[in-house]
C-alpha cells in the first residue's frame, strides 16, 4: 500500500470512529425536513427501520457511472457518511419510515427506499432517478486508486 493511499485510509478509519464517538448516549434526531410524512404508512415515532442489516456497515458503490469509489455508511446514530476517491466528503443525519431512509443533500430531503437483495448488497431505490444505486459491503480492505493525472 502506498503512503498517500494508507494515510487516506487511516483517515476516513478516524473519521468514522470520531463520528461514532460524537453521538453521545441519546441519538439526535433527524433534521424535520429530512422527515415528512411517510408513503409507506408507518406509525408516527416508529425510527426504526423495517430491515436495520445495512446500519453500521461501510457500502461501496457498484452503480456505473458514480464517482470512483463511493462509499456510504450508515452509522447507529443515525449520522451518514458518504464519500468518494476524488470527491469531498459529506456528513449528515438520516431517518427511518418503515423500509424507507431519508436525509438531505445541500438542504435537498432525499427519499430512497432500502432494498437488501443479500446479506452483502444493498440497493436504495430513489424516486425520480433514472436507476437504482446498488452498493456492496465492504469486507476487504480496499484502496482508491491514484488520481488520474
Amino acid at each position: 500500500m502506498r503512503g498517500k493511499e494508507w494515510v487516506k485510509l487511516q483517515l476516513a478509519s478516524l473519521a468514522m470512529l470520531a463520528l461514532s464517538a460524537c453521538g453521545g448516549s441519546q441519538p439526535s434526531p433527524p433534521p424535520a425536513a429530512a422527515q415528512p410524512q411517510s408513503p409507506t404508512g408507518a406509525a408516527p415515532g416508529n425510527d426504526e427501520p423495517a430491515n436495520p442489516a445495512f446500519i453500521g456497515r461501510i457500502w461501496r458503490s457498484s452503480t456505473s457511472g458514480n464517482a470512483l469509489g463511493t462509499i456510504v455508511v450508515f452509522l447507529p446514530d443515525r449520522t451518514m457518511l458518504m464519500d468518494s476517491c476524488f470527491e469531498t466528503f459529506r456528513v449528515t443525519k438520516w431517518g427511518v419510515a418503515g423500509n424507507h431512509i431519508r436525509w438531505l443533500e445541500d438542504t435537498v430531503p432525499i427519499e430512497a427506499e432500502v432494498i437488501m437483495p443479500s446479506p452483502n448488497e444493498l440497493t436504495l431505490r430513489i424516486p425520480g432517478r433514472d436507476r437504482d444505486q446498488t452498493y456492496i459491503a465492504m469486507t476487504d480492505p480496499w484502496t482508491c486508486p491514484d488520481m488520474p493525472k
